[in-house]
């Protein structure tokens, strides 16, 4: 090796070190960061553990509806926060260009549940039956595109628009005022842990539109473009969090249950049909954006806007993958 070479990587090793005792000694950068305690999300809140690698302190803001999260986010009330795949869509539909998607977390985690003996083999099968839904919801999107490409009128079931945190949708299930939730875990887990409910055969996770994608990463544009440094620093700490998950296991199933207050048993059967899944099928969501204006949910088509609002930058770096790869074409 020439010395001029040697010098040079000597001089980088320095400087890295330099660098990494800097950050060490800095205080630490405070991420006001929203939350859910619902299964697929659930992985996040171990991550201040992840985050203290990367100087960062975590200040969780708890959330019970993606919604919720999505509109502190647009107003700058917190840095980050996970929300629907088409929460983007619906902000951008109204005028407000704030939300960035930086990482998706996970597919599966929606569900929907029957009581317990009363199956439904196949969507027609709901013709008829009344059905408790959260309008709007990533779970309502995929039941909808479920029953529509299985030839289902939405008209010929009793829709009932549930408002509030998942437990109502069980309370209405178990007292007989509907016959399928449409709803998220932990809530389905709960019917059937505690026996009144069962999984149908049918499952609006595999929609051809949709599939089963359940939340992004979003982080406040103002907030990205003043701290790119520390968006890319978040959102390692993001990865890290969920490849560590992703092989375990087991403890993303205590985690749930002690930070949750479920009983174990819970927590693990609502764990059980989450995939955790940084990718952001970006293809997939304008499908989703193109079918919300087409049924009147968006006010007007906002699909040939996304890809502005779609950052795959951080992911890229975190995880040394193209953008392609990440789910831009996908």
């Amino acid at each position: 090796m020439k010395l001029h070479h040697i010098v040079f990587i000597t001089t980088l090793v320095t400087w890295m070190s330099h660098i990494t005792q800097a950050l060490a000694q800095s205080a630490p950068f405070k991420i006001k960061q929203g939350i859910l305690t619902v299964a697929p999300i659930s992985p996040l809140l171990a991550l201040p553990e992840f985050a203290k690698k990367y100087n960062l302190e975590i200040e969780f803001v708890t959330f019970q509806r993606f919604a919720d999260a999505r509109t502190a986010l647009a107003t700058g009330d917190i840095d980050a926060t996970p929300f629907g795949p088409h929460d983007i869509s619906l902000a951008l539909a109204q005028g407000n260009k704030s939300l960035v998607g930086v990482m998706g977390i996970a597919d599966g985690g929606d569900c929907v549940v029957v009581r317990k003996g009363e199956d439904i083999k196949d969507w027609k099968a709901l013709t008829g039956k009344t059905v408790g839904v959260g309008a709007g919801s990533i779970s309502w999107l995929k039941f909808a595109a479920s029953t529509q490409e299985a030839g289902v009128a939405y008209n010929s079931m009793k829709i009932v628009n549930i408002v509030g945190g998942g437990a109502n949708y069980t309370r209405a299930l178990q007292a007989k005022e509907i016959d399928m939730a449409v709803v998220w875990q932990p809530f389905c887990a709960q019917a059937v842990v505690q026996g009144f409910g069962m999984y149908p055969s049918v499952d609006h996770n595999k929609s051809r539109m949709v599939g089963g994608m359940v939340a992004v990463m979003g982080v406040n544009r103002s907030f990205m473009e003043k701290n790119r440094d520390v968006t890319q620093r978040l959102v390692n700490a993001y990865v890290d969090t969920l490849n560590h998950f992703k092989v375990n296991r087991s403890r993303w199933g205590q985690l749930f249950a002690q930070q949750s207050g479920l009983s174990t048993d819970v927590a693990i059967e609502a764990i059980q049909y989450t995939t955790l899944d940084e990718t952001m099928p970006l293809e997939a969501i304008k499908r989703v954006t193109k079918y919300l204006a087409n049924n009147g949910i968006l006010a007007k088509d906002v699909s040939n806007e996304l890809e502005s609002s779609f950052n795959y930058e951080f992911l890229s770096k975190a995880t040394g993958k193209t953008p392609a790869q990440l789910g831009l074409n996908k």
